[in-house]
């Protein structure tokens, strides 16, 4: 989820205006429980603590409110995505709230997107002065996406590099997940097994993850793949695309992707998508409308008349064009990606051979 830095000239204001404002709606957060034991059935949360906690509950309940239920609802009358089954996610970054909350009750989440995931924070392995630097950045960027509705890819790599205050994919996936009412019951490294073509459990780098969930009583898997999605890559890596092939023939999201399915150097994967896909959500940043719908019929929510000014203006002209001739477009209560105004937000569903 590639973006830039001028973007968010707004956000330091935007944040105190949610410090002042989440008060006034201020609830019970409920959390899941974090690789319980034994010994400890109820750990404490395991990344922020005190005043650091008591405001990302507030940012929390901020986004909740603002996007999180609009988007549930939405999707429970619009999506109507029946469970049980896998999604795709790509281009995800650590985003796993908006694919559970827009496919919720799936038995297993697939994400795919550039950063390796890393191993998850420990607090108790840091001193005093890292863990104020750990705690006050990774405020910030859980702050960020309360009001934005996504990650910037900037972020995620300076987080990479950031060896003292590192916070990592990994740490933002548990987070997610224990917010969104999931027990968290283990955590391990996985890579793809040349003889199975599957993602299992590995003894090496955290390069990607799966997180083993639970929520009522009914396990759930998320599977985080590092993973470069171009054709240069992945022209090269059969073992990798014949996983993709099998990964895109589910449900799938597409969100704050930066128009990449659009450029020529992303067709593999976007070839693969028109052919296989069951279902797609996604907003104007993902397939081009021209080949959106050689899947099915597209329905069209919110309005779309341009890209961000950030990227391209004449990307998804197709698409501005069928939003200007439709006389079915729906409203979107919610806006999770670039563009946030009630004209220019947009989401587009499509299922296969839907007439």
């Amino acid at each position: 989820m590639r973006f830039i830095s001028n973007f968010l000239l707004s956000v330091s204001l935007a944040t105190l205006t949610l410090l002042t404002a989440s008060a006034s709606f201020a609830q019970e957060v409920h959390l899941g429980k974090y690789l319980p034991s034994a010994t400890h059935p109820t750990p404490p949360f395991p990344f922020l603590t005190g005043a650091n906690k008591q405001q990302a509950d507030s940012a929390w309940q901020f986004y909740q409110k603002n996007m999180g239920e609009p988007m549930k609802h939405w999707a429970h009358d619009e999506v109507r995505y029946p469970g049980q089954s896998t999604v795709f996610y790509p281009f995800s970054g650590p985003d796993f709230v908006t694919v559970s909350q827009l496919y919720p009750n799936a038995s297993r989440y697939v994400m795919v997107a550039m950063q390796m995931a890393g191993e998850p924070a420990s607090m108790a392995n840091m001193s005093a002065t890292r863990t104020q630097n750990f705690q006050s950045k990774f405020l910030r960027e859980w702050m960020k996406f309360s009001r934005l509705g996504f990650f910037r890819t900037d972020d995620l790599n300076e987080d990479l590099r950031d060896k003292y205050a590192q916070i990592g994919v990994t740490t933002i996936l548990i987070t997610f997940a224990l917010y969104s009412g999931y027990d968290v019951t283990d955590v391990y490294p996985i890579a793809l097994d040349p003889n199975t073509n599957q993602f299992v459990k590995s003894e090496g780098p955290w390069k990607s993850v799966r997180l083993m969930l639970s929520k009522a009583g009914k396990p759930v898997t998320l599977d985080y793949v590092s993973l470069n999605l171009s054709d240069s890559f992945l022209s090269q890596d059969e073992p990798m695309r014949n996983w993709l092939n099998r990964e895109t023939r589910h449900p799938v999201l597409i969100k704050a992707a930066s128009h990449l399915l659009q450029e020529s150097y992303f067709s593999i994967l976007r070839d693969q998508l028109v052919a296989n896909a069951t279902m797609v959500v996604q907003d104007e940043t993902g397939l081009n409308y021209s080949y959106l719908s050689q899947i099915g019929k597209v329905d069209l929510y919110g309005g779309f008349l341009y890209p961000h000014e950030l990227f391209n203006r004449k990307k998804q002209e197709s698409l501005a064009l069928a939003y200007k001739e439709s006389k079915s477009v729906k409203p979107l209560p919610f806006a999770f990606s670039y563009n946030k105004t009630t004209e220019r937000r947009s989401v587009q569903v499509v299922r296969r051979g839907d007439n």
